[in-house]
Parts: structure tokens; sequence; C-alpha cells
């Protein structure tokens, strides 16, 4: 059966093959015609229909389109509402390993942070649900930890990392407008403090106790240690030194290290260095017979090859050095030092023996890494360094 009722319609359904015989109705409303539904039966045709005509007249008539893009719209809420922490990381952590200029180590260290001291306790919690309290009792519960290092320090290292990377990742996720999160409030972060015990002869390297490090160390390794202590290296750029960094080693006066790249354990290959740490550094004098010697007896001939060696030709492993260091607690000193802290003594060497403070410290100014005792004349150790150096005048300790 077939019918029509034109103005508000019913009719059937002529030119569709698939729809012969079915009914579709219409409407008109507000100058424009809206279609309400196609029908197996007429009688619900009309009752549609009717329904329709009651909803023009009490004015609530809602035209179908609307009414679909509203309902299109509130599940796409819902959807974006419905990511959680987690899931925006994983998107947060491909953006930034898309990004030519991000170190891959930083993304290892966010990564690593995330899985360990984030993701199981926020990791399931939807962006729209996170609340600025939430985060803060977080990172109170992180300070409560002890550190695994020191035991017996008052802080911890963890909270203030956890703070940099929930910061950075929920900033993006408001720039991005990731689970239509569009500000967060986040609340004051604990702030970096030292947790290793301040050791009361200071934090750089005597002489003998840099000659103590090199002694404990395997012999194709010893090198190492004076070229760190000496030429304020890195423990990842001693590692990613190659022959052809070394110039002029025949002439004292031109002897010259150049750093273009570091070992990166976090991201396990060679990278470049850190921001603004390439740079070139005069080679003393008293280290280069030793030098020479690590060369001609532990470093492959190759351009390329590594300096620090394995004895196969390989790269030396910085786990495998580990042991030789735990000698160094033979020293003079109850505590160990740490390779990179042995550093910072050679800008404190070169003040005393008379340059100016501020000119000597120009070479490592770029140089800033907490974790290797930093040469910048911004930081604690080298200021300490150059203060004492300058107001002492003492050469005795060179």
């Amino acid at each position: 059966m077939s019918g029509a009722i034109h103005g508000s319609t019913v009719e059937t359904a002529k030119r569709d093959h698939a729809n012969r015989g079915r009914y579709r109705v219409r409407v008109d409303y507000e100058g424009r015609t809206h279609a309400i539904g196609m029908y197996d039966y007429l009688v619900d045709a009309r009752a549609a229909l009717d329904i329709a005509r009651g909803q023009i007249a009490r004015e609530t008539f809602v035209p179908p389109t609307v009414l679909r893009s509203a309902r299109k719209a509130e599940a796409a809420k819902a959807e974006a509402q419905s990511v959680t922490l987690r899931e925006w990381s994983e998107t947060w952590l491909a953006t930034l390993e898309a990004n030519p200029d991000r170190s891959p180590a930083t993304i290892v260290s966010y990564r690593s942070i995330l899985n360990r001291h984030i993701l199981e306790d926020l990791g399931d919690v939807r962006l729209a649900d996170l609340t600025t309290e939430r985060v803060a009792d977080h990172l109170r519960s992180l300070g409560r930890f002890r550190s695994s290092r020191h035991p017996d320090a008052r802080v911890n290292g963890v909270a203030p990392n956890v703070a940099i990377v929930l910061r950075s990742m929920l900033n993006a996720a408001v720039k991005a407008g990731a689970g239509t999160l569009e500000a967060f409030d986040f609340p004051k972060a604990p702030k970096h403090r030292r947790v290793r015990p301040e050791d009361e002869h200071g934090d750089v390297a005597l002489p003998e106790e840099v000659e103590a490090f090199a002694d404990a160390m395997p012999d194709h390794l010893r090198i190492a240690v004076p070229l760190a202590a000496w030429c304020a290296l890195r423990i990842g750029e001693v590692l990613g030194l190659q022959r052809r960094d070394l110039e002029h080693l025949d002439d004292p006066h031109k002897a010259v290290l150049h750093v273009r790249r570091q070992w990166n354990v976090k991201a396990n290959a060679l990278t470049p260095p850190k921001a603004n740490s390439t740079r070139s550094i005069a080679i003393p004098a008293a280290l280069l017979p030793e030098l020479i010697r690590h060369l001609r007896e532990h470093t492959p001939p190759q351009c390329t090859a590594p300096v620090l060696s394995n004895g196969r030709g390989a790269r030396a492993s910085p786990e495998r050095s580990g042991p030789g260091l735990e000698e160094c607690e033979r020293g003079s000193r109850p505590t160990r030092i740490p390779l990179p802290q042995s550093a910072a003594h050679g800008l404190e060497q070169v003040c005393r023996a008379g340059s100016d403070p501020r000119r000597a410290a120009a070479p490592w100014r770029a140089h800033g890494c907490h974790r290797c005792a930093s040469l910048s004349t911004r930081d604690r150790t080298a200021r300490s360094c150059v203060d004492r150096a300058a107001q002492q005048g003492d050469s005795s300790r060179v």
C-alpha cells in the first residue's frame, strides 16, 4: 500500500529499489522539509507524523539532523573525556620522539619516571578528572620515600623529577586540548635539594685522590681518570672520544681534545654532547706521555676507533669500569668519590696555578651537569673552586 500526505507528508519510497514499499515521513518546518524516518507500516508512519506535528504545535520540535549532530558531538566529547593519563603519556612521548631536537636519553628518562613513579598511581585517571589536589598528594607521597642510595638523607631526588615530567606532560595536554583539558593549576612542586651527604673535605678531588682513582683502574681504562679530571669531561664524553678527536699530541703547546659526541648510556648509542657542550680543550702537557702510551697500547689504529677500548677493538662499557672505581674506597677519604666528581678539581688547580678564575672557567662555562661536578661558573661547586683558589692563592697542591 502506498500513500501521501502533502505539506506534512507520508509517502512511499518509489525511487530507492531497496526501500520500495516502505513509508518515508517528512515534515515542513520553518520553511524547510525535514526527513523524520522510514517505516514498514503505514500506521507507524502516520503515528510518527502525528508526533512531529504535535511537537511543532507545542514549539518543541527539534529537526532530526540537529538531534543527530548533538548525539555525535556528545559521543565525541565522551570519547575525548575518556582519555587517561596513561593513554596521553604514550601520545606525548611519541610526539617528543618525533622531535629531532629532543635527546633520546631525555625520552628514555621520561618514560622511566612515568613507569616507575607516575602511571601505577595515576595512569588510569582520566585527564578530565585529574585535580590539583590529586597531583599534590602524589608528590607528597613520593617525597616521603627514602633515597635508595642515601637512606639517611632527609630528601630524595624522585619527587622533583616526577614534578618536572608531570608538569611538562599536562602543559602539553592543555595545549593540545587532550581529554578536553583547558587548563590545569599545577601544585607547588618540591625543589631539587642535595641528597648525597656533604663531604667535610668538599666535592673537589685532590690531585693525590685523582692519582688513587687512576691506580685503581685497569690499565686499559686508567687514562679515563686524568682525562676526566684535567679536561673536565663527563663519563659519556670520555667514552665517546675517538682517536681523531685528539690532535697535535706531539706538540705540548698545540695538543687539543675535541668533544664532539658522547656515549649515551640511556640511549645505548653515540649521541651529540649535551646542549652547548661541543668544545675543544687544551690537553695538559703532563698528561701527554701517558695519553700517547695509552693510544699506542690500547687504542686501535683507525681514526674512528674509541680511545677507551675493551681490548678487542670495541668501545669500553661504562658498567665494566665499576669494579675499578670501587677500589678507590681504599684512598685517602673514607667514602668513595665518583669518577665524574674528580673532574672539578681541574678548574681549581688551574686557578691555584695563578690564572684568573673567570678566564680559567671560560672553557667549561657551557659544561653544566650537576652529575659530573659542573664547571659552569654558575654552579656552586665551580664557584667554590674559584673562590677558594682566588682567596688562598695557594699552588702547593698542584
